[in-house]
């Protein structure tokens, strides 16, 4: 992994639950941080509180891993969300707990948009595609040269119309994006071009 492969671009890291998706932006967000560029990253964490009783099931264990940085001078956001599927009993309770995260997440990206900074790290940015849209999450990551996201794209948390919307849009934010890795991340055949730079 070398972190010049990752600047000026927008990546998105996409899997399942326990693929190493916030593993791998660890390790990079720790090369930047290395390279004494910490004061000009921004990480927006939205990674979900998990409810105590869910945390032991097999079908969740990994969910909700944070990407808090070691470096204080990193800008770090990382609002208290739910996470909507394992919080709901229902799937219309769920897209309301979705829409309750998604105001919080508005405010700390408008935040994070307006920094100044150079680099942006966000972590499981599919909570922000649960009742947002893929223009949404475009317009506050186009205040950064080089963005490296990681989300959700898989079925282990269900198949339900919260589910396929969620993957829906996915699938749309990853044809605007510049590179999109999928597991496992470490070889060279995770780095499948998004259809944007496949036309470009």
């Amino acid at each position: 992994m070398r972190r010049k492969d990752f600047s000026g671009i927008k990546t998105l890291v996409a899997g399942d639950v326990n693929t190493g998706k916030t593993t791998f932006c660890r390790r990079l967000l720790h090369l930047i941080i290395g390279e004494g560029r910490g004061p000009r990253t921004a990480v927006l964490d939205l990674a979900p509180s998990i409810p105590a009783r869910t945390k032991t099931h097999q079908a969740v264990k990994g969910v909700g891993g944070s990407l808090k940085p070691c470096d204080d001078r990193i800008l770090y956001l990382h609002p208290v969300l739910a996470p909507p599927r394992l919080a709901s009993k229902t799937e219309e309770e769920a897209f309301l707990k979705a829409e309750e995260n998604l105001r919080e997440i508005r405010k700390a990206a408008a935040i994070i948009a307006s920094s100044s900074r150079d680099v942006l790290f966000v972590n499981d940015v599919t909570l922000a595609l649960q009742a947002g849209t893929a223009r949404d999450v475009l317009q506050w990551m186009s205040a950064f040269p080089t963005v490296v996201a990681n989300g959700y794209y898989g079925e282990k948390l269900g198949t339900g119309g919260f589910s396929r919307r969620e993957r829906r849009r996915m699938e749309e934010l990853m044809k605007e994006l510049d590179r999109v890795l999928l597991p496992p991340f470490e070889r060279e055949s995770a780095f499948r071009p998004s259809r944007k730079q496949s036309s470009g």
